[in-house]
């Protein structure tokens, strides 16, 4: 089977490639617009769309601190180093990095929120994204939000 003609059959049977953009950028524009609105749903595209806009940038500004900006910083030897998540992942990281996350951390919050309210579970469910431990609760996390939206009677 061609695995290229297939993925063009479906994109061409749902939507054209411009469309599937155009709902990423509006995906990422509505992540932004509601920094601080904890309030609403958001559904399925929009939160993995904003995610994986968040990965690409995270990726893009650390390939940009650790090639152009040596000056790294110890997670671990920060205030309070320990509780910070991704310091589980990645220990060492540079200024750049070091101010990417708290920036982005507001925006995907209430987006996770958004997405937890829209599949029917508490917006408390955010916190699996640190606790227990931080990629433990990940686990439990990610599988909430990849189901469907729950469909409220509104009669």
């Amino acid at each position: 089977m061609d695995w290229g003609a297939a993925g063009q059959k479906r994109r061409s049977d749902n939507m054209s490639a411009k469309q599937e953009i155009g709902r990423f950028f509006s995906a990422v524009a509505s992540g932004f617009k509601h920094y601080f609105k904890f309030t609403g749903t958001a559904g399925r595209s929009e939160f993995w769309y904003f995610m994986l806009f968040f990965i690409l940038l995270y990726v893009l500004v650390a390939t940009l601190d650790q090639f152009a900006l040596t000056p790294m910083v110890r997670i671990s030897e920060l205030p309070w180093g320990h509780l910070i998540p991704m310091g589980y992942v990645d220990e060492e990281v540079g200024y750049l990095v070091l101010l990417y996350r708290p920036f982005m951390m507001l925006p995907t919050i209430s987006v996770t929120i958004r997405r937890l309210r829209d599949v029917g579970k508490s917006g408390w469910y955010t916190l699996l994204w640190v606790l227990p431990l931080p990629v433990l609760g990940w686990f439990w996390l990610l599988p909430l939000l990849a189901r469907p939206s729950v469909i409220k009677n509104t009669v």
